[in-house]
């Protein structure tokens, strides 16, 4: 009888598991001007984790990692060479990493986050405006960037070639 009672439990609490998964979808793109001519892109591989159902924000966490080999650009020859020791140096630093720090509330939803940004060897704080929203059906994070990219030692400088990239994540999870 106790073997009995004790598998019907853990049949509800596997149920209870896999009834509280949840469908998640995350994009992380970017544009940079070249030649005058903004090129775009993103990265196929990343992922993030991230915990904000503590009151306490202090307690909040946001990690998010970027596989550099998986970045596509729709030019097969450009990304072999963004992925080159000439910028990424993907070989060597095949992640960038971001570690969220500090969260500061700014107004309901938006918020500014203090994080620190491995790229390559360089790890460097910087803030970030992200959007949270919380519904029933789930969560969407939304964040716009920009890094100087010399400040990661992508690439040198260059006429044909903006030190600026302009950074998007989109995050979004889906109860079900």
């Amino acid at each position: 009888m106790k073997s009995t009672i004790g598998l019907i439990v853990s049949l509800l609490l596997v149920h209870s598991v896999f009834a509280q998964q949840a469908e998640t979808r995350l994009s992380v793109d970017f544009k940079i001007r070249n030649l005058g001519i903004h090129v775009s892109g993103h990265f196929d591989t990343t992922s993030i984790t991230t915990n904000f159902d503590h009151e306490d924000i202090s307690q909040w966490v946001l990690y998010g990692h970027v596989a550099v080999p998986s970045i596509s650009t729709g030019n097969s020859k450009r990304d072999t060479h963004l992925n080159s020791e000439d910028y990424f140096d993907s070989k060597n630093y095949p992640e960038i990493n971001l570690v969220a720090t500090n969260f500061e509330e700014l107004t309901k939803n938006k918020y500014t986050v203090t994080f620190d940004l491995t790229i390559k060897k360089t790890t460097k704080s910087i803030r970030i405006p992200i959007e949270i929203i919380d519904s029933k059906e789930g969560m969407t994070l939304r964040s716009y960037f920009e890094i100087n990219r010399l400040d990661f030692e992508v690439g040198e400088g260059s006429f044909a070639l903006s030190n600026t990239v302009k950074i998007t994540v989109q995050y979004s999870l889906k109860n079900e």
